[in-house]
């Protein structure tokens, strides 16, 4: 792992990064529109008031735009906390694969699996049902490493080889 460390780490950022900045911008927008609505609401609220005190508006009438700038506004805030923890989240995926690199350096010549390298590493083991397949027993292990999920290793020296090219052509691409 020491000799392809940043191969690793960019194969794991570029799963779905472009896709992920995109989310993130298009979040980011819509949370600064959200803000300035909730802005914004405050104003109108402040104003159809004092319209409201100086007779201009009814008092049906302000009930009514009071509530519905109301409702509006807290929707709005409960949609600012939902966007906030998206890209909070998304963001933390990067520090999450640094993190993992960082613990995985720790243990680069492991003699022997302790308990405290498992829960440092590995987030959850999924033990699929065993089935017969060629006359051959064979069960499917999912191991979810803490901050990347599941890694995919490649068997042979020729899995390796096409894996890296696939890389650094992306790379120079």
């Amino acid at each position: 792992m020491k000799d392809y460390e940043d191969l690793f780490i960019q194969e794991q950022l570029a799963k779905s990064t472009q896709d992920e900045l995109k989310q993130i911008s298009k979040n980011k927008k819509e949370l600064e529109k959200a803000k300035n609505r909730v802005i914004e609401i405050d104003n109108l609220f402040m104003h159809i008031y004092e319209d409201n005190v100086s007779g201009k508006i009814s008092d049906d009438r302000f009930r009514n735009l009071s509530f519905n700038y109301d409702k509006e506004q807290q929707e709005l805030k409960i949609r600012i906390e939902q966007l906030s923890k998206d890209i909070e989240n998304t963001e933390k995926k990067d520090t999450d694969i640094t993190q993992f690199i960082s613990n995985v350096k720790k243990y680069t010549e492991i003699t022997e699996l302790s308990p405290e390298i498992l829960n440092e590493l590995i987030e959850k083991i999924i033990i699929h049902q065993q089935e017969k397949i060629n006359g051959k027993k064979v069960q499917e292990i999912d191991i979810y490493y803490r901050g990347v999920g599941i890694i995919s290793f490649p068997v042979s020296t020729q899995d390796i080889e096409i894996t890296i090219k696939k890389i650094l052509n992306r790379k120079t691409a």
